[in-house]
């Protein structure tokens, strides 16, 4: 009992770092984002490094914007000249599209900091620079893709599909035709099961006609591979973008609704000093906090909630209740064991979110492997045993998460059995590859192209290698 009271102590303790941390947090994590090597490097304090930083710190402003979220600017001479392309979403307000963009600016050339050319995505943005023209070149060789979690049920897949191939192809032409200020559509059809499928697809408005239908054409391509039978999906480029779902998520031209919170969090034990910058927190979020809940053996938990912490059903629909904040806790519990962030967890060569690994690990009896290493003192049935309370509040279910009187006795009687959990919330694949990102509950993959044309993908558990033809 004593070890455990510590390990609530050192919980209760991590959260205050947080709190604090916090309050100082930077711009959020991008959606995604490439930093390309191939495609040279620069070195620090030479005239491209100067040339770039004047140039993106130029970027949002409104000469540079054509009035509808379409910046298109280039800085300097020879081979020092910089190119730098922003778009943003078609429902994006001038406001909204100047911030993402100026935050963009920040977190791409700190995350690749010496490449020549990179790339990074928000939801209402992109942000793209280089040593070359990108003006009226279609690039579809950097492509990520997300998927909802939520199935279609197998009896409807064929017509929900046939509805959204009729929607996107009217879509695509609507966007292609839009002329050189702006490539953008939305709309809607009738599906099965009494759904509604919301579609939205753009272009950057300096291809033609036929380059943007060629470019979605494409992405509409990638949608067998990555969303097939699922509710909702996302293929995105730096020339194009595609998404589908069964909920509204846009807004009228330059009318956008507040930007879906994302699930982002940062490192919360005792090395945070010593974490790198990318495990570092980039969330910009809004702390409220909500009750102290109980006091058990002389600890106080503290319960909060945060923006970057928002249950799924909150973030989604905006449906909460006392068992958000469990969820809330569960991500909390997990992290400090951990002492990880829950949307860019690294082990080895995967990069997840961490309720995704924890699962999955979970499911494979090696929980073990999970364990910051300064949080293997004590009892190591300890620390599986909030492991499993993590777990358990984390769950998809919201019926199924404890209550957090509940999670008081579970934390303060070992005696006490615990139920099994079931999948959590935002469950993702993991998958290999650099520079991985996640956002919004939706899984998220890469595919470039290669010499081999092959990307790596997970399906379950098991990492396969699969061709795609392009």
């Amino acid at each position: 009992m004593a070890k455990m009271s510590l390990l609530i102590s050192v919980l209760v303790g991590n959260i205050f770092l947080l709190v604090a941390q916090q309050a100082t947090a930077q711009p959020p994590s991008f959606l995604y984002h490439f930093c390309l090597n191939d495609k040279g490097n620069y070195t620090l304090n030479s005239t491209y490094q100067a040339n770039l930083n004047h140039l993106l710190t130029t970027l949002p402003t409104s000469q540079n914007d054509n009035g509808y979220g379409f910046y298109n600017v280039s800085y300097g001479k020879g081979s020092d000249k910089v190119y730098a392309v922003g778009l943003c979403r078609g429902d994006a307000t001038p406001d909204v599209c100047r911030n993402c963009l100026n935050d963009s600016t920040h977190v791409l050339t700190d995350i690749c900091p010496n490449q020549k050319e990179a790339v990074g995505w928000y939801d209402n943005c992109m942000l793209r620079y280089s040593n070359r023209s990108m003006s009226g070149t279609p690039d579809t060789t950097q492509i990520f893709y997300m998927w909802n979690i939520q199935n279609v049920s197998s009896s409807n897949v064929k017509e929900y599909f046939d509805d959204l191939s009729t929607l996107l192809d009217g879509l695509k032409r609507e966007a292609a035709s839009g002329g050189s200020l702006r490539k953008y559509a939305t709309g809607q059809v009738k599906a099965p099961e009494f759904l509604t499928i919301y579609a939205l697809v753009q272009c950057t408005p300096d291809l033609s006609e036929n380059q943007c239908i060629n470019c979605l054409d494409n992405v509409y391509g990638q949608i067998p591979n990555c969303c097939s039978g699922k509710v909702g999906g996302r293929v995105i480029g730096p020339s194009c973008s595609v998404r589908y779902e069964k909920n509204l998520f846009y807004g009228s031209p330059n009318n956008a609704p507040p930007p879906s919170p994302e699930v982002t969090t940062g490192p919360i034990n005792n090395t945070i000093n010593n974490a790198t910058e990318g495990q570092k927190s980039s969330d910009k979020t809004r702390i409220i906090i909500i009750a102290v809940v109980a006091t058990v053996a002389g600890v106080v938990l503290i319960i909060f909630f945060a923006v970057g912490y928002m249950a799924p059903e909150y973030a989604m629909h905006g449906q909460f209740s006392a068992k958000s904040d469990v969820f809330s806790f569960g991500v909390l519990i997990l992290e400090i064991v951990s002492g990880q962030k829950n949307n860019s967890f690294r082990q080895g060569e995967y990069v997840e979110d961490l309720l995704s690994y924890t699962w999955r690990i979970w499911r494979e009896g090696n929980t073990s492997k999970m364990v910051d290493p300064l949080m293997r003192v004590g009892s190591a049935s300890d620390v599986m045993r909030c492991i499993h309370i993590g777990l358990l509040c984390v769950q998809e279910n919201i019926a199924n998460r404890p209550t957090m009187n509940a999670i008081v006795l579970m934390l303060n009687s070992n005696s006490l059995s615990l139920p099994l959990p079931s999948e959590p919330a935002f469950f993702m694949h993991s998958n290999t590859g650099s520079h991985m990102s996640f956002g919004s509950d939706f899984n998220s993959r890469e595919t470039t192209k290669s010499s081999n044309h092959s990307k790596s993908e997970s399906v379950n558990e098991a990492s396969i290698t699969e061709p795609i033809p392009r």
